[in-house]
């Protein structure tokens, strides 16, 4: 049975509250729409911009502060890599699963309200490592054998 008193978080990809489309990306999705629920309806919508999204490591417990903060019990919508799903056990938060078609955040508050979205406690996905925004610094020895032929006419006679 659903909490029908509750602060659900939903991951994002736009602000547009209700009509926003949910995300599978827990840490690193762009926004979270807060929707307050008092007796079983939507009362409240905030949205806010996840800090998390580009960090460089630690976005999923980093988003679970986040969404805390704003006093989020719940999140539904997305599947959660190891990291977030034992920083969301620890925080005492529930988490929703995702439904199988794409879907708004109006949409997926009904599905919750209706009890039709699976609780999860395990992790759903594998953890993401960084934003991929790595510099590459290779441990080349610089060992080329420089067999250029260099025939080339210069036409600077210095």
């Amino acid at each position: 049975m659903v909490e029908k008193n509750i602060k659900i978080a939903i991951p994002t990809t736009t602000s547009d509250g209700l009509n926003a489309p949910v995300t599978r990306r827990f840490g690193r999705c762009p926004f979270f729409v807060i929707v307050s629920i008092k007796n079983g309806e939507i009362d409240e919508v905030d949205v806010i911009e996840n800090s998390a999204s580009k960090a460089m490591g630690g976005a999923g417990p980093m988003a679970v502060q986040l969404i805390v903060g704003e006093g989020a019990t719940a999140v539904a919508g997305a599947d959660y890599g190891p990291n977030a799903i034992g920083a969301l056990n620890q925080g005492g938060v529930s988490s929703y699963g995702y439904p199988k078609d794409p879907i708004t955040a109006k949409a997926l508050i009904e599905l919750y309200l209706n009890d039709k979205l699976p609780l999860v406690t395990t992790q759903t996905s594998a953890g993401h490592v960084g934003t991929g925004g790595g510099q590459g610094m290779g441990r080349g020895q610089g060992r080329g054998q420089g067999r250029g032929q260099g025939r080339g006419q210069s036409r600077n006679n210095f």
